[in-house]
């Protein structure tokens, strides 16, 4: 992301753990939502969940934000209801 596009992008979600906001960023690339993962990464000297400090943004332009916080949202309440299962593509299902 360009530094004069950072305002213009959205947060989707926000996590205390980088790896997590990592795997959403691939959720939602694997999807051709462009995104971007703003956070602690970089070897701060303090601990991840030490407040605003360790928060993990997870950004995609605003046309994109509205799907990006649904393909999020499907994918937690399938993972709770099948956590060990691997859930299908919905695209592949739904002949995108």
């Amino acid at each position: 992301m360009a530094k004069g596009d950072e305002k213009d992008w959205v947060e989707v979600a926000e996590t205390g753990q980088d790896e997590e906001a990592s795997l959403i960023a691939g959720l939602l690339q694997s999807q051709e939502i462009p995104c971007e993962v703003e956070g602690p990464s970089g070897g701060s000297p303090w601990p991840e969940n030490l407040g605003a400090f360790g928060v993990s943004r997870v950004m995609v332009p605003p046309e994109r934000a509205a799907e990006a916080r649904e393909l999020i949202a499907r994918r937690q309440r399938e993972f709770r209801e099948h956590p060990l299962e691997e859930v299908p593509n919905r695209s592949e299902d739904e002949g995108e």
